[in-house]
């Protein structure tokens, strides 16, 4: 176990190894799915808590997570909690479905689960990925993809890359550039402006808890624009005796290595609006933010010895888009939730820097956990 605090920010900060969990279209939704192309949705959200986590591979498939929990108060009673969730994306290429919302025992959102941006900015994703299991699901048999460019291009080689995907070998590709998907700030709840966040601060303020948004935006110029903006959102009322929030996600990015070092830092935010914390929750093992250029990948290109084979440290990345570029592990993260209060999530992607050249992130495991998080303990 070790411990590390996120940007001296005046929140508690515990990190722990443990394990982490184990092609259609995914524009439309289901009966819990409601999609909004082209444009950003404007719902206001209440105020929230927070913690990350994430993983580094081992000989076995990439299976460690390492959990960032920082918490704002004090958890009430949850031993009396019971959860037992049923996967319900078997014969579902619902979106909500997919993440695990909305199933019985899982997560139920307040309203629908919402997105916006392109249309073909995400894909609810069965296939295999490479030729590991890797990046398999982590719950059910799908999973979500979000990218800022075209998420279908996920499931392609880099032979078919020049035809199928619109991306001729000069380039780093994947890339896809989604006009008139760019933003000129993060739409409603999320405000990019770091913040100290105190115990007994009032909520509602507005600025992100994490600290981490503004600064890593930045490193794309000062005109801040979140180019091929696409996001997911839902509510969601925690039941009573639940004690916190979590999902999965891994992050896989073209911007590594072939444009680093440089301003290209595309960001994936997940948004985190409670009672007792407002901010992103997507950090690495080290509270780093889920950057492109940011992140100290383990699932990369390295330079290998001639005869390198199966031990190479790429091999995930191989036989799909992201072959020969940068990738991490499935992360976990989770936040300390007060039992009946409301939450907004919202998952977003975007390019910094530039429009071109795409990251995506993979999300799964959508869930509510009986347990705090261990610094609430």
């Amino acid at each position: 176990m070790a411990a590390a605090c996120l940007l001296e920010s005046g929140c508690l900060v515990t990190v722990f190894v443990k394990d982490a969990g184990g092609e259609a279209d995914g524009t439309g939704g289901g009966s819990g799915s409601v999609g909004s192309d082209d444009q950003v949705s404007q719902e206001t959200g209440s105020s929230a808590s927070t913690s990350g986590t994430t993983g580094e591979p081992t000989s076995e498939g990439f299976g460690v997570t390492v959990d960032v929990d920082f918490d704002l108060g004090e958890q009430e009673d949850w031993n009396s909690c019971s959860l037992v969730r049923v996967p319900c994306d078997g014969d579902s290429e619902d979106i909500d479905h997919a993440l695990g919302i909305n199933c019985d025992g899982g997560l139920q959102t307040e309203g629908a689960l919402t997105w916006s941006g392109p249309a073909g900015s995400r894909l609810v994703v069965d296939q295999v990925l490479g030729t590991t299991e890797v990046y398999a699901p982590t719950e059910g048999s799908r999973r979500v993809a979000l990218s800022t460019g075209d998420a279908s291009h996920l499931l392609l080689t880099l032979p078919e890359m020049p035809d199928l995907g619109n991306c001729p070998v000069s380039q780093t590709c994947p890339s896809t550039d989604w006009p008139g998907a760019d933003l000129d700030e993060l739409p409603p709840p999320m405000v990019a402006k770091a913040k100290q966040c105190e115990e007994d601060e009032p909520v509602g303020v507005p600025g992100d808890c994490s600290q981490t948004i503004e600064s890593q935006w930045l490193l794309g110029g000062d005109m801040m624009k979140a180019y091929d903006y696409t996001e997911l959102r839902f509510s969601a009322v925690a039941p009573l005796g639940t004690a916190g929030f979590a999902f999965d996600f891994a992050f896989l990015t073209a911007e590594f290595p072939p444009r680093f070092p440089g301003g290209y830092n595309d960001l994936f935010v997940a948004w985190v609006a409670s009672e007792r914390y407002t901010g992103n929750i997507a950090l690495d093992p080290d509270g780093n933010p889920i950057g492109a250029v940011t992140l100290p990948y383990t699932i990369k290109l390295d330079e290998m010895p001639a005869g390198c084979g199966d031990e190479c440290v790429d091999i995930p990345l191989r036989e799909f888009a992201f072959e020969g570029r940068a990738g991490t592990a499935w992360y976990q993260s989770e936040i300390g939730i007060d039992p009946g209060e409301s939450i907004e999530v919202v998952f977003a992607l975007f390019d910094v820097g530039d429009a071109i050249v795409d990251s995506v992130v993979l999300l799964d495991g959508v869930r509510w956990q009986c347990a705090p998080p261990p610094s609430s303990l």
